[in-house]
This record gives structure tokens, sequence and C-alpha cells, in this order.
């Protein structure tokens, strides 16, 4: 997702994930797009619409119950580097996306 905009096309979301090494699956039913991805001992599963995420949920430790995300924290949590996903998560799951210094941003992307 881009500043101001809440949309983001699932095929960003699995290039920008494979990129910063989650593994990647997808469950497509008539009316939305389930984007499950995984790494180390995190699950972040994002539902879409069309291109727009309904709702995240992320599981690992301290989620086990698989609180809701906030949507915009997407891009923070999966740019993250892997030590940092449970401070990063837990500012989603606080209704707030991260703030960039929280989120220690590994691979190339801007």
């Amino acid at each position: 997702m881009t500043k101001g905009d809440n949309r983001m096309h699932p095929h960003a979301l699995f290039s920008r994930a494979r990129r910063h090494g989650w593994e990647i699956e997808a469950d497509r039913s008539s009316s939305e797009i389930v984007v499950t991805l995984r790494r180390d001992v995190w699950r972040l599963e994002v539902v879409f619409s069309g291109r727009a995420p309904r709702y995240a949920t992320i599981t690992g430790p301290g989620f086990s119950e698989g609180p809701s995300v906030n949507l915009r924290a997407i891009n923070g949590l999966v740019r993250c580097d892997p030590g940092r996903i449970g401070v990063v998560a837990e500012a989603a799951v606080a209704g707030r996306a991260p703030a960039r210094e929280e989120v220690g941003h590994t691979g190339t992307e801007p």
C-alpha cells in the first residue's frame, strides 16, 4: 500500500513477500483471495476482496489467538527484519502502522 492508498494488489504483496524471505500460499474463492505468509514462527494472513485487503491477522510468539492487524501495517510487517517482527506486530495489533525506525527494513526495496 502506498501512503493514502487502501489498495494493494495481491501480486504486489507476493512479490514483496518473496523479496523479504516469506513463504507464500494463496487460496482463491469466487469473491476473495486469502494470502498466507510464513516466516520462521510467524504467520500473516491477509484476505483480499479484489485489490483491497479486507482484514489481516498475525500469529506467532505472544499472538497465538491470531489478532487482527492494522491494514496499513502489512507492508511494515512484510518488509521488517526477522528479529523485529514481534515489535512491528505489537504496533499493528494496537491499531497503528509501525514507525519506520521500528521496522528495520531488509532487502533492496526503499
